[in-house]
């Protein structure tokens, strides 16, 4: 694992504790939060099912956590992608 990695991975911790989403229910419920991934090189993904896929506010609160996470030093990138019904997340080989 780089340190560009752990860095990244920590920042991330930090932003996603304790976090909810504009309904009340925390970000990080696994029914919400569908997977992460951080690269060696300090890019975040994310996967994200919107508890209100269709309702503004969702949609303007992933902007901001995209704004937010990008912003932190040692997160080269951010990318969230929002799934609307079941997510199949790829394999790694």
């Amino acid at each position: 694992m780089t340190r560009a990695r752990e860095v990244a991975q920590r920042k991330l911790a930090r932003v996603l504790r304790g976090r909810k989403e504009p309904h009340g229910k925390d970000l990080t419920d696994e029914s919400i939060l569908r997977g992460v991934d951080v690269d060696d090189s300090g890019i975040v993904q994310l996967w994200i099912q919107p508890t209100h896929p269709h309702c503004p506010c969702c949609i303007d609160d992933l902007i901001s956590l995209r704004s937010l996470i990008s912003g932190q030093s040692g997160v080269l990138a951010c990318h969230i992608a929002v799934s609307y019904t079941h997510l199949t997340l790829p394999t790694k080989a």
